[in-house]
């Protein structure tokens, strides 16, 4: 695989060429915040960034979208039209290991099995992925607890390292080799390129903390749905759902017609497990009527439940969690009391 140079002074050009036939999502700052939004102008582009709070899930699976919209006229009642499928060439620029992570996890709930996601996959196919190493790693992450890390170049259609005030550029995927018209004019790292670029990587590395990996956990989660763990745990969490929003893997959503003047909209928007009527039946009985119950599903369903029906944990160690947290819960530790359940013999 050729591996070439993108050198500092070449980023903007790269990023115009991109938007001449894209639409590109990249890190940009915003009202004060950093996070991945559309750019229409190369300057917009924050090259050199730790993650933003917020992943950029939202690209290929919206906060908030409309999937039908019916109407009402006197002659005819409740006429329906389908939202058209978001086919645009999309490029998301700069997207960090961790969050393409999240995205293998959203091809195989939405795109695997007998019920495909229409609206997820129309963006999902066509949508590459500028994927860049995490050359800072911050305190919080823990992506290596899954056999991942920083420097993981899985999923992504072309692969970007840092290397001195460039970038190591490398095409990956046959969706990637789309880029080629442009990449192909780019000069081949040379010795001292990659020497640098191998140097900022075992900088990286070492900034992560030791952290016993994740593989595993399931099968001492299948012996602790009745356990105290989960009031122990959940006992000063506040459901807000701030950890669920901001998850890459996070991925459950509610459906609610909203009646407008001679119509309306069917609308699926992001919900939370951590709410409290997430479960909430019409009947008004709630089969998880605490904070303890909720805490239970999340853990369970990341670290049990998607492991044994789509082969991938929920989690991908992005420590966004962690770092939004009002009250400090921390997943890592949640991890370890389990662990300790495990060794004290204590199952339901």
């Amino acid at each position: 695989m050729t591996v070439r140079i993108l050198d500092a002074t070449c980023l903007g050009e790269f990023v115009a060429a991109l938007l001449e036939a894209y639409r590109v999502y990249a890190p940009v700052r915003r009202e004060g915040e950093l996070r991945f939004d559309r750019v229409s102008d190369s300057d917009e582009v924050v090259w050199d960034y730790r993650n933003t709070t917020r992943a950029p899930k939202a690209v290929m699976f919206p906060q908030s979208e409309c999937m039908i919209r019916f109407g009402q006229r006197l002659d005819r009642l409740n006429e329906v039209k389908a939202t058209p499928l978001d086919e645009t060439p999309t490029v998301v620029l700069g997207i960090r290991p961790c969050d393409v992570r999240g995205l293998l996890l959203f091809d195989r709930v939405f795109g695997q099995g007998e019920f495909l996601d229409p609206y997820y996959l129309a963006r999902r196919e066509n949508t590459l992925l500028v994927a860049m190493a995490c050359d800072r790693p911050r305190a919080t992450c823990f992506c290596h607890a899954f056999g991942s890390g920083p420097y993981d170049a899985q999923g992504a259609d072309v692969w970007l390292r840092k290397a001195g005030d460039g970038y190591l550029v490398e095409v990956l995927s046959a969706r990637g080799a789309a880029l080629e018209a442009y990449l192909g004019r780019l000069p081949e790292a040379d010795a001292t390129h990659l020497a640098l670029a191998e140097e900022t990587e075992r900088a990286a590395l070492e900034r992560l903390s030791d952290i016993e990996p994740v593989a595993g956990i399931e099968a001492v989660l299948a012996g602790l749905f009745d356990s105290p763990l989960w009031a122990e745990v959940s006992e000063k969490c506040l459901a807000c759902g701030t950890c669920t929003y901001n998850c890459p893997g996070c991925h459950c959503f509610n459906i609610e017609d909203r009646v407008l003047a001679g119509g309306g909209d069917r609308v699926r928007a992001w919900d939370s497990c951590m709410y409290p009527t997430f479960t909430q039946h019409a009947s008004g009985h709630n089969p998880r009527p605490d904070q303890a119950a909720r805490w239970r599903q999340r853990t369970m369903h990341k670290f049990e439940y998607l492991p044994r029906n789509v082969g991938l944990y929920g989690c991908v160690g992005c420590g966004r969690c962690i770092q939004s947290c009002p009250v400090r819960l921390d997943i890592r530790q949640v991890l370890r009391r389990v662990r300790q359940e495990e060794g004290s013999g204590v199952t339901a």
